[in-house]
């Protein structure tokens, strides 16, 4: 989301009440889930380039994410200050995506502190790690800045290009796995949980 705007406390996420051993997402939009900035034009959202359709790889996210049933989204993008939690959760396009969504790493805790808005995005993403006690998360973004001694937890989306990358997918998935553990071979195939037979 480009453009400066004013952090705005109403805007920021409810405490996300997560365990420690959550396996966390932390979700940027713009160059993550589209292949763009995105823009506030009235009291619309639209995409920077002509060419791309927002959130046109939620889609692939999606996928990646299914073998993962517990895997859970805090939102770490610049929409959420600019544009509001609920506001931004609720533009996400599929159902299963919106439903993983626990928080962002704009809480409420956040929304009268004016460093907030000066962090890095992998300072804002730290911050929300330790005051969650987070041990298992990766981070999907365009931007790198924060994120040293914890590279292997980001990955990193070029700008124009996003999780449209066939490498960033590999990358993602290799990660999951190291991450969260083996996918659940059921959930990865599509198949329903066995029924217990009496």
């Amino acid at each position: 989301m480009t453009g400066k705007r004013e952090v705005d406390g109403s805007k920021a996420a409810p405490t996300a009440q997560l365990s420690s051993n959550a396996h966390v997402i932390f979700l940027d939009i713009d160059n993550s889930l589209h292949a763009a900035d995105a823009y506030v034009v009235g009291d619309r959202v639209v995409s920077g380039s002509p060419a791309v359709q927002l959130f046109q790889f939620a889609h692939i996210l999606e996928a990646m994410l299914e073998p993962y049933p517990a895997a859970v989204i805090i939102l770490s993008s610049s929409w959420v200050p600019a544009l509001g939690f609920e506001f931004t959760v609720a533009q996400l396009p599929l159902d299963t995506l919106r439903a993983r969504v626990r928080g962002a790493t704009f809480e409420q805790a956040d929304a009268l502190n004016t460093i907030w808005r000066r962090l890095t995005r992998g300072a804002q993403i730290l911050r929300f790690v330790r005051r969650h006690r987070t041990h298992h998360w990766l981070a999907i973004d365009d931007d790198r800045s924060g994120f040293v001694g914890y590279e292997s937890h980001l990955v990193h989306c070029q700008v124009g290009v996003g999780l449209g990358d066939k490498d960033v997918q590999q990358l993602f998935a290799r990660r999951l796995e190291l991450m969260f553990g083996p996918p659940d071979s059921l959930s990865h195939t599509g198949a329903s949980t066995p029924e217990r037979l009496t």
